[in-house]
């Protein structure tokens, strides 16, 4: 996917036909479920009569700090001193995570900022521009009011990966939070973060985070990778090479979430 046209403030869009009759469905995960069939069989709204010119279109655009690609939902959701809201959670690759109130155009409830993205420059490809932040689609766990996302860092020259763990109401970091995804050795093959993407989007099953990653344009050496982290104290749990014994095998999904 190319972003070198899409500008720093994001335009998102909320299409419905009338605020009182909006259907709140909770979007908690990347293409609503972790089967990834991106489909809400609770629609009740839209149809051949309320999706038109007239009555169905953008009602109010929202500034964030970098190009999105991901964001989600969350309704009634209780933010401390602001009252209750239905939620837009957006993050970009400037490694910031947004919630917004989803039914105006006010400024955020929480914003929350995971240190500096990778600059596109530093590697040889121009699919993806100016920078590397959150790619994947966060996931949230509404049993414990968490909000799960991957940042990709680069500090003092050197890059990681982080996974955060932050309470959905303020978005500040939970105990624990956030963990390096540590430079792994399984069967003397080395995951390297700078030689790879974090493209799909996470996956929270029976109280597990995982976090699954391809190659960044195919630029070797490269292998697919998924690691596994306990979603209540994010200690590492398991990690999996595709491709133990050669190169490639990248996960990549286009950005589906890997499936539970």
């Amino acid at each position: 996917m190319t972003c070198s046209s899409v500008p720093k403030v994001a335009i998102l869009f909320f299409l419905v036909f009338e605020h009182s009759e909006r259907a709140q469905v909770n979007v908690l995960t990347g293409n609503y479920d972790n089967y990834r069939t991106n489909a809400n069989p609770h629609e009740t709204i839209l149809n051949f009569s309320t999706v038109n010119a007239l009555t169905f279109g953008k009602l109010f655009t929202l500034p964030v700090d970098g190009v999105t690609y991901a964001q989600l939902s969350v309704s009634d959701l209780a933010i401390p001193g602001q009252g209750t809201h239905n939620v837009l959670v957006v993050a970009t690759m400037h490694n910031s995570l947004y919630a917004f109130d989803a039914d105006t155009s006010g400024p955020s409830l929480w914003q929350a900022n995971f240190g500096p993205s990778v600059p596109t420059a530093d590697y040889a490809f121009r699919d993806i521009l100016p920078e590397v932040g959150i790619l994947s689609t966060p996931v949230i766990d509404l049993a414990s009011g968490t909000v799960y996302a991957v940042a990709d860092v680069k500090q003092n020259g050197s890059y990681s990966y982080q996974l955060h763990a932050l309470d959905l109401a303020t978005g500040a970091d939970k105990p624990g939070s956030p963990v390096e995804i540590q430079t792994a050795i399984v069967a003397a093959v080395r995951f390297d973060p700078f030689q790879h993407l974090q493209r799909p989007g996470l996956l929270l099953s029976n109280g597990v985070v995982y976090a699954a990653f391809g190659s960044h344009a195919d630029s070797i050496p490269f292998h697919g990778w998924l690691f596994a982290y306990d979603a209540a104290t994010l200690q590492n749990k398991a990690v999996f090479n595709t491709a133990t014994t050669g190169l490639g095998s990248g996960i990549w999904q286009a950005g589906r979430g890997v499936r539970s």
